[in-house]
């Protein structure tokens, strides 16, 4: 993977204008794997699965191959609504620890612990309020976490200094943590984040790029990383844990997509509102068609229910009548949303020789019933910022009453679980809607331990 990236960073080097290098992602200081200006295909190096490169596809899974060491990265979404569940997700660390323990011996793998935010900006657009670019918490840019503060500047003091993520043993393989106290008390300080953050969730890109970087060394060379570098080892399994509360809307970061100047459906561009809503109808289809778009054809008061929801995996909507105010260009990307699915499957697959050795887990909004009906529903919703027109909203697909008198609640998220799904019995969706996340905590860890064999 590293050689891949590598050879991709020096032809950028080579054919990159420096009018293109001042924005994107080379003026956020990522790396530049992020889909071509002018290219709008979304494609990045080295994405395709086994069977069917460019989409993820399929792979034959035979047996893990255990090491007794294992690399776990917990993305937890931190906008707006997300501290209780949050809380509720820390509780049960204890309970998530426990099931990785061996059966046997009654001890953990070797660990490697990380925490990364759904914040990740708002593509091209600085201004977005709670998602401002380069700044905490609306765009952490796929760094690591060490609790509430931001990327090398959280709360969570346990940790010895300059260290990002919880090791349970130290890089020579002896028994000393790099943290200070119990295991579970410090991965709860580090996931405990905060609800403060970008309301254009970008979970599928904070994984893409926290994993990116953590596969580079540590340090701050040209091929080296400060903020995650080594995180991930070789002769390591890899288990990706996701909570969030409503679906993928990660853009590229030269995406024009999230215009914060654009608020209503009846604008000529067809972005409509500035809401979640827009990375629905750019991002999935629904019995092959994108979700309503809503105004001059309203929507019923009752709303519909879409059913055959799927990731448009760049074959959706687009968004070609949306220009850069700075020089007038189109959206490079057409308003797809980076990465795909399939983008997402297949770069978690090429970091690992075998393809059983990742396990991926999402608690997230769900998008069917217990019978296989759909949850997925729009319905028709005042926007008082554009003269109460009545805006196409997804309903929440869960909802959740709680002892202090408020409801947690969950949109359905497709392109997650799509994604989940695409690792066949190495991934598991659990409802985030639920009293006690005890059984689903303690479900994850033992599905984890189960199918990567440790």
């Amino acid at each position: 993977m590293r050689g891949l990236l590598v050879a991709s960073r020096l032809a950028a080097l080579a054919t990159v204008s420096t009018a293109v290098m001042v924005s994107g992602c080379w003026g956020r200081g990522l790396p530049p794997i992020d889909p071509e200006p002018g290219s709008g295909s979304g494609g990045i190096v080295g994405t395709g699965g086994a069977s069917n490169p460019g989409t993820g596809g399929t792979v034959t899974m035979g047996p893990p191959t255990p090491s007794g060491k294992l690399d776990v990265l917990f993305m937890v979404d931190n906008s707006a609504s997300m501290a209780p569940l949050q809380t509720k997700m820390a509780a049960q660390l204890s309970t998530f620890m426990n099931g990785l323990k061996n059966a046997t011996t009654g001890t953990l793998p070797d660990l490697h612990v990380a925490v990364v935010s759904s914040s990740f900006g708002a593509g091209e657009w600085g201004n977005v309020n709670q998602c401002y670019a380069g700044s905490h918490p609306g765009d952490d840019q796929g760094k690591f976490q060490q609790g509430p503060g931001g990327a090398g500047s959280g709360s969570c003091a346990m940790l010895h200094t300059g260290e990002k993520f919880l090791k349970t043993r130290d890089d020579a393989g002896t028994n000393a943590p790099n943290f200070e106290g119990d295991l579970v008390t410090a991965f709860q300080c580090m996931a405990l984040i905060g609800d403060n953050g970008c309301g254009f969730e970008s979970q599928f890109e904070s994984i893409f790029f926290a994993l990116h970087k953590g596969s580079l060394p540590l340090g701050s060379g040209v091929d080296e990383d400060p903020d995650n570098g080594g995180f991930l080892r070789a002769d390591a399994q890899l288990a990706v844990v996701m909570l969030t509360n409503e679906d993928d809307c990660s853009v590229a970061s030269n995406s024009l997509l999230l215009d914060p100047s654009i608020n209503s459906v009846n604008d000529p561009s067809g972005l409509g509102a500035l809401h979640s809503y827009r990375c629905n109808e750019f991002g999935h289809l629904c019995n092959g068609a994108p979700p309503p778009h809503g105004g001059p054809t309203a929507l019923p008061a009752e709303g519909v229910t879409l059913t055959n929801c799927v990731s448009a995996e760049e074959l959706g909507k687009t968004d070609l009548g949306v220009t850069n105010p700075t020089d007038g260009t189109a959206d490079a990307t057409m308003g797809h949303l980076f990465p795909t699915v399939g983008q997402l499957t297949g770069f978690l697959r090429t970091l690992k020789a075998n393809p059983s050795d990742i396990f991926v887990a999402a608690i997230a909004g769900p998008t069917v019933d217990a019978n296989g009906a759909s949850l997925y529903k729009v319905v028709p919703v005042a926007n008082p910022a554009a003269n109460g027109e009545l805006d196409p909203m997804v309903a929440h697909s869960c909802t959740q009453a709680t002892s202090g008198g408020y409801s947690e609640y969950a949109d359905p998220a497709v392109r997650i679980k799509q994604w989940v799904d695409n690792f066949g019995p190495n991934g598991v969706f659990y409802p985030i809607c639920a009293d006690s996340f005890q059984g689903t905590m303690g479900g994850i860890a033992a599905a984890m331990r189960g199918q990567l064999g440790f």
